[in-house]
């Protein structure tokens, strides 16, 4: 039973935020909700702290930039992890022990097995919030579709956890209660140093995906892509609020995320010939930059100052340095490796990822808990740069508490 006025109570007595959402936005609803009850206000409107992409050579669809969940933890103290497993044995092992520790999970499931428009129908990723675990089956709550807590037999999540359309058994943990509240202009000013800190090879990615959908080699579904820059604009919307001057930059992130969505409605629902979909995305190509380089311009203006040089901001050359401790310490070929790849398929040992732990933690100062000390921190580059991302923020936060 849960205390009264525990983040499970919160979540199991209603959710925040629920009902129709944009298509491939359902992970940021259901971490929205999770986040909410653990005590950020308005958290749907303050998530959208990454714009940009991720896509390599026989990926099916474009990725969004997916930073914003580190970035939460930075500015609310939260230690928020996206983690992936090897197994349905190793997913389910760790969302019981996150359950255990007090952390609601928000889980990746097929919406053919559950409650849905697609129940039996069609096989696309959905995002739940796992509640409870028992021996006849699990509580969950779907912002969605059945935002009431219910109870899925065994079998069916079982099923719907372990569908291939379901990536690496995805999972979302966040822990603790929020250390300290921030704001919507915090917000834009850490959504303007993940711009600055990446905007160029994020544009490298989305060249090779217009690339791929003019060649014919991919289906254009730019629906994570949609959903990020859609939770951005709310973000911006938010900081409208205080500050009008932002309100035009606001309606231009909207368009931008309008023609995103429609992209993909053309792309994946009809049979528009490649050399259009190409077009159509170099279009957005052109678009983005316009917006990113009115961002800048309208941050500054507005007084906002910028978070590029300050605590929230991961260090630019994160990954890059993450990538050298790696060539270091394994056998690894690291300029083949991308950010979400699984190191332990490609070859990682366990003698091999203590070392790459040793490294990090004299490179770049910080310690890894007994809790980090598992498979899945060290899963993919993806995941180790979340890890540290977490450490150092946790390391200035407690250097600033020593000194206040």
């Amino acid at each position: 039973m849960h205390q009264p006025d525990s983040v499970f109570a919160r979540l199991q007595a209603g959710l925040t935020y629920c009902g129709t959402a944009q298509f491939g936005s359902c992970i940021q609803q259901a971490a929205s909700n999770v986040l909410a009850a653990q005590g950020i206000p308005d958290a749907a409107d303050l998530i959208g702290l990454s714009w940009g992409f991720s896509y390599r050579a026989g990926d099916d669809r474009l990725r969004a930039a997916e930073r914003w969940l580190p970035a939460v933890g930075r500015l609310s103290g939260l230690q928020v992890s996206r983690l992936g497993f090897g197994s349905a044995d190793a997913a389910f092992d760790a969302e019981r022990a996150a359950l255990g520790a007090g952390a609601p999970v928000v889980v990746a499931v097929d919406s053919f097995d559950i409650t849905s428009p697609y129940h039996g129908r069609a096989s696309l990723m959905h995002a739940l919030i796992l509640l409870e675990w028992g021996d006849q089956g699990v509580v969950v709550a779907d912002p969605m579709n059945r935002p009431q807590p219910t109870q899925l037999p065994l079998d069916i999540y079982r099923r719907t956890r372990a569908s291939a359309v379901v990536r690496d058994f995805d999972m979302i943990v966040s822990r603790g209660p929020v250390k300290r509240a921030y704001s919507a202009a915090d917000g834009l000013r850490e959504l303007d140093a993940d711009v600055y800190a990446n905007r160029d090879s994020d544009l490298v990615n989305l060249d090779a995906f217009i690339l791929a959908v003019e060649a014919g080699l991919v289906r254009p579904d730019v629906a994570d892509a949609a959903a990020e820059r859609s939770y951005a604009q709310r973000l911006i919307a938010k900081a409208s609020h205080d500050l009008r001057e932002l309100a035009p930059l606001a309606a231009q992130a909207d368009a931008l995320a309008r023609r995103w969505y429609f992209a993909h409605t053309i792309g994946i629902e009809s049979d528009t010939p490649a050399e259009r979909m190409a077009r159509i995305l170099r279009d957005l190509r052109e678009r983005e930059g316009r917006l990113l380089d009115d961002l800048t311009g309208l941050i500054s203006a507005a007084g906002l100052g910028s978070a590029r040089d300050g605590r929230t901001v991961i260090t630019p050359d994160l990954s890059v340095r993450i990538r050298a401790v790696l060539s270091r310490q394994t056998r690894l070929t690291t300029d083949c490796l991308h950010a979400t790849d699984d190191l332990w398929a490609a070859g990682l040992t366990s003698l091999e990822s203590v070392r790459v732990m040793v490294d990090l933690e004299e490179e770049l100062g910080v310690e890894f808990p007994p809790s980090m000390l598992n498979r899945s921190a060290f899963r993919s580059l993806a995941a180790i740069e979340t890890a540290v991302s977490c450490l150092l923020a946790t390391t200035v936060m407690s250097d600033e508490e020593a000194g206040a």
